[in-house]
């Protein structure tokens, strides 16, 4: 039990928890407090209602709580929440609609802020600011965390939670394991998560502070790539691995008792394997055992079911059965029916046979099914990429060995703004989106063409034989259903790129293989396509122009993060990317490169953000090129300086990619017509 208390985690935020409940699930409520107003976030339970009240009223008056951030609907966040109403208190509950609709079942009778209707952001009296970041399906469609953009505190709700049975404020060394036990528990999967870990990668976060668990205030980026690269949800689609080249069953053992000492105590576990064969390091790993590595497997968790129970069981079954999926071994039997195993026993010899005949019966579907997972996408069921590969290869090679005049076409369909559908509705609901585009796609199909479904988000038609008319008409009829179809969430478009092969022959700007060139012009010219604008189909231009860079664009910042994330984003779209680290530079590459566009931070040195526009518009031959602020600094005098400098696009860090990306897109378009 921990005694109510208070503890001032930053100037004026403080955690206000609770008692530490059964199942290692600890209460971490927060307060800030700025000015005459308060913010209460993630209030908790109604078991941990008396101790965060007493907390509260030892800092506040009950009645200077103004809003209640509620991340999402789980009870151990939100079922306290009428129990302030009835003491008395007034605020607003801010959350997403998603959880709202869920929540009000709780009784609560207050006022709705709804993050989604106001721009994702709460604005106090004093003018500080608390912004909202989407964490779609962690673990809720609606779940969000909340930055303090004054202490630059993250409150993450569930995200860098733990199982704590020995719980402290603050993160210690053992803290790490703790954590991906939690998340191995709730988090559906690395390609939820990973999307959400590299946008937190790039936030300046100073702490992280969770609603179970505890505090991170050190390494935070080295807890932020542990769940970046954790493969939670590791069961729905397993990575398999060579158990003898991971350490065979002693590495595996190791891993496991490691686990429970982190999360427990290392001398409980110390207890636990005391009077059997094996010895133990300092850490935990088992260095020498007197057993068969399968032996070892089972005796251990034979172990943990006789002297700690089913609770121990069950905390570690997630990564046990991560590790029998990864390492293709058996369950430990402990987690078998004990009744099953004597039924099983007792079998006669023509139940056997039965068995034995269905298990070959599988064993026939399953190579047939892991022979089309091979060939073929395993959402869309369309052929895949590797087998489009080899496809194309067979088909243009016999086409120039025939010296056919076989003219054959490729369209390439990008679908456009997916990234930011799967931030802000989820890893489902794209692959939804796939699925309905395949309808779509297998619907328009006139005669033999062939439909294969690429890396990304990408479509592929291979023509054998159509004229150039019939093709763009094709292409165009593929861009226009697409963009008038009510079967998404929200509108989508598709960027398309067309080639024949019959223009590729007719050059010799080409090298190497001829199949290799037909595709990849024809992806150029998908990327062209969204470069221009989206939604377009893009039919022409010369080979040659695809061997350059698109352009260049200058990114003036002294923050690596930041410049890392924008440079890789405008690469992956065939810009150039030059960079500077002060303005006296920025000046100096911006009059030699002529740059595109210039993208800059305000509080860079030797020469400031505006200073550097200045000197931009004071020559003629820099003075057209369009500019763009990304800075930590926004208000309203840096915003009307920037608007006196002609600076219509000012963004405020942490931002969001998707909307850069188009705000830079379309102002390069604009200025190159």
């Amino acid at each position: 039990m921990v005694t109510s208390r208070t503890a001032e985690i930053a100037d004026g935020v403080f955690w206000v928890g609770g008692c530490t409940q059964d199942g290692g699930l600890h209460c971490n409520p927060y307060l800030i407090v700025d000015g005459d107003e308060a913010v209460l976030i993630d209030p908790g339970s109604v078991l941990d209602f008396e101790d965060v009240y007493e907390n509260i009223c030892s800092i506040i008056p009950l009645d200077q709580i103004k809003y209640v951030i509620l991340h999402h609907q789980d009870p151990d966040f939100c079922s306290a929440v009428p129990l302030f109403e009835k003491a008395g208190a007034k605020f607003e509950v801010v959350t997403h609609w998603r959880t709202q609709t869920l929540v009000k079942y709780y009784g609560i009778q207050s006022d709705y802020y709804i993050i989604n209707e106001n721009e994702f952001k709460l604005t106090l009296a004093s003018g500080r600011t608390l912004g909202f970041v989407l964490t779609p399906y962690l673990h809720f469609p609606g779940a969000f965390t909340s930055y303090d953009y004054q202490t630059k505190i993250l409150f993450t709700s569930d995200l860098f939670g733990a199982f704590s049975y020995e719980w402290s404020l603050y993160a210690k060394d053992n803290y790490l394991e703790k954590m991906k036990t939690f998340h191995e528990h709730y988090m559906p999967s690395n390609n939820i998560i990973r999307p959400v870990m590299e946008l937190f990668l790039g936030m300046d976060i100073a702490m992280i502070a969770p609603q179970h668990g505890s505090i991170i205030k050190e390494n935070i980026t080295s807890y932020i790539k542990a769940l970046r690269d954790l493969e939670c949800g590791t069961l729905l689609n397993p990575i398999k691995r060579d158990l003898a080249k991971s350490g065979g069953y002693m590495g595996i053992c190791s891993a496991v008792l490691k686990r429970l000492g982190s999360i427990y105590n290392q001398e409980s576990v110390r207890e636990l394997v005391a009077d059997l064969e094996l010895t133990l390091d300092e850490n935990l790993n088992i260095t020498d055992y007197n057993f068969t590595g399968n032996v070892l497997w089972n005796m251990i968790f034979e172990r943990i079911l006789a002297r700690k129970g089913t609770t121990w069981l069950i905390v570690i079954e997630p990564l046990t059965e991560t590790l029998s999926k990864e390492y293709d071994i058996p369950m430990p039997e402990v987690f078998e029916s004990h009744l099953k195993k004597v039924e099983d026993q007792a079998s006669s010899l023509s139940e056997q046979n039965r068995m034995l005949k269905e298990i070959n019966a599988r064993l026939e579907s399953s190579i047939v099914e892991s022979q089309n997972k091979l060939t073929r996408c395993v959402i869309t069921g369309l052929y895949n990429y590797s087998f489009f590969k080899n496809y194309l290869a067979s088909e243009i090679n016999s086409i120039v060995n025939d010296r056919s005049e076989q003219n054959p076409g490729l369209v390439i369909i990008s679908l456009d703004n997916m990234e930011r559908i799967e931030y802000l509705y989820g890893h489902d609901e794209v692959e939804e989106i796939q699925r309905n585009v395949t309808f779509i796609l297998e619907n328009l199909k006139q005669g033999n063409e062939m439909l294969f479904k690429l890396q990304g988000f990408n479509f592929a038609f291979y023509m054998p034989q159509i004229s150039k008319t019939s093709a763009q008409e094709f292409a165009e009829k593929i861009r226009n259903t697409i963009a008038s179809s009510e079967k998404f969430i929200e509108k989508i478009t598709a960027s398309i790129g067309l080639v024949w092969l019959g223009e590729i022959r007719a050059t010799e700007e080409h090298s190497g293989k001829l199949d290799e060139v037909f595709y990849n012009v024809a992806v150029m010219r998908a990327k062209l396509a969204r470069n221009m604008g989206r939604n377009i189909v893009c039919d022409q231009s010369l080979l040659a122009e695809y061997q350059d860079e698109i352009g260049k664009i200058l990114v003036v910042d002294t923050d690596e993060i930041s410049v890392d994330v924008l440079k890789t984003a405008l690469e992956n779209v065939n810009y150039q990317v030059i960079t500077a680290n002060d303005g006296q530079q920025a000046v100096r590459i911006a009059k030699d490169d002529n740059p595109l566009l210039i993208i800059s931070e305000v509080m860079i040195p030797k020469m400031d953000g505006f200073l550097f526009r200045e000197e931009m518009l004071s020559d003629s031959n820099t003075s057209r090129i369009p500019f763009i602020y990304l800075s930590y600094l926004k208000n309203n005098e840096s915003v009307l300086r920037a608007s006196d400098l002609g600076v219509e696009h000012y963004f405020k860090k942490p931002f969001m990619l998707s909307e850069l990306m188009g705000v830079i897109q379309n102002k390069i378009k604009g200025e190159s017509r």
